[in-house]
């Protein structure tokens, strides 16, 4: 109720009734519920100054893991949305309520969206644009950004859980088999490999300079209104670290799930001539080079094995040959010249 009077500037609101209705088939995010997270469309009935209306809204709950709630991704939204969103150079949606300490949001549903199937050359060049913006503004800032305890830290505080999810991750697809095609020597070795270098793989991400990254900025996760500006969601991520594990995650993010209208070169290109004229972080093409090479091998690590780990071998099976050409090719390439 709190929530809804603060989010519709109306003191004298009543709550008549909250609906569970169909979530929309283009709404951001909803690929988070592939990890756990649980999204529920609702339609809430309000009654202000004697009108009635109904607002549709979402209700995003923290993922289960093993019996465990996941409250930190939770709460790292919650912070987002809560107490960053007035300092962002991007819209995020609105925060109508939520609960700091168990980690739930209820946001505003858009509709009248562009699937991200359907996204255009320009859309792909605001969103580039965008995450260019949201590096610009908070590049240098760790110390600051330290002060939001919720944030990730990938390459600090969280590193060493990490590294120990990946083993676990790794041990688990040794030993249960779950997916043929993976299950052969030289995946095995290549992941262990990964595992093994974790800090050397680490080393140079860490030595860039720090900003704000999204964590999972991809197309899935934008809402593309037909008209207006786009609207980021899904800060589950969000955290402290260098820029290029986000440009990294969203070229491999649309390389594994469209067929985009731009191609992935051009948008790394636009986002290297925008941060030169804006952040100037001092990339020759070698030291570029090298530092995409580690972020592809840091995201499979810290985010692929678990992944692994836990599909089921019904749904890995489609997409293997995508996954092997996106993925599991490149990083064979560059743990030999890099490792």
């Amino acid at each position: 109720m709190a929530g809804l009077r603060r989010y519709l500037a109306a003191s004298s609101l009543r709550l008549l009734d909250i609906t569970p209705v169909p979530l929309p088939d283009t709404f951001p995010g909803a690929t988070a519920t592939a990890s756990g997270t649980r999204l529920t469309a609702i339609s809430v009935g309000v009654r202000i100054d004697g009108q009635d209306q109904s607002l549709p809204l979402v209700l995003k709950e923290p993922p289960v893991s093993r019996g465990r709630v996941l409250r930190a991704v939770g709460q790292r939204e919650y912070g987002v949305y809560r107490r960053l969103a007035p300092h962002l150079p991007l819209l995020v949606p609105g925060l109508v309520a939520g609960d700091e300490a168990e980690g739930w949001v209820v946001l505003e549903a858009l509709t009248g969206l562009r699937p991200a199937h359907e996204w255009t050359a320009d859309d792909y060049v605001e969103a580039v644009l965008n995450l260019v913006a949201l590096h610009d503004r908070f590049w240098g800032l760790a110390d600051d950004l330290a002060n939001l305890p919720w944030l990730a830290r990938p390459l600090d505080a969280d590193y060493a859980d990490t590294v120990v999810a990946a083993a676990e991750a790794l041990q688990t697809l040794v030993l249960e088999e779950r997916l043929p095609q993976l299950n052969h020597a030289r995946y095995y070795e290549l992941f262990a490999q990964l595992t093994r270098s974790a800090d050397e793989i680490a080393a140079p991400l860490r030595a860039e300079t720090a900003t704000l990254i999204h964590g999972d900025y991809w197309p899935g996760n934008i809402a593309r209104p037909l008209d207006g500006r786009q609207i980021v969601f899904d800060w589950q991520l969000a955290g402290i670290g260098p820029a290029v594990l986000d440009l990294v995650g969203f070229v491999q993010s649309v390389r594994m799930r469209l067929e985009p209208a731009l191609p992935v070169e051009d948008m790394v290109a636009l986002y290297l001539e925008r941060c030169h004229a804006l952040i100037r972080p001092g990339w020759d093409d070698d030291h570029f080079q090298r530092l995409w090479d580690h972020a592809l091998m840091w995201l499979f690590l810290a985010h692929w094995l678990g992944r692994l780990a836990t599909v089921a071998p019904d749904s890995y099976d489609p997409v293997h040959a995508r996954f092997s050409a996106v993925w599991l090719e490149p990083l064979a390439a560059v743990a030999q010249r890099r490792l």
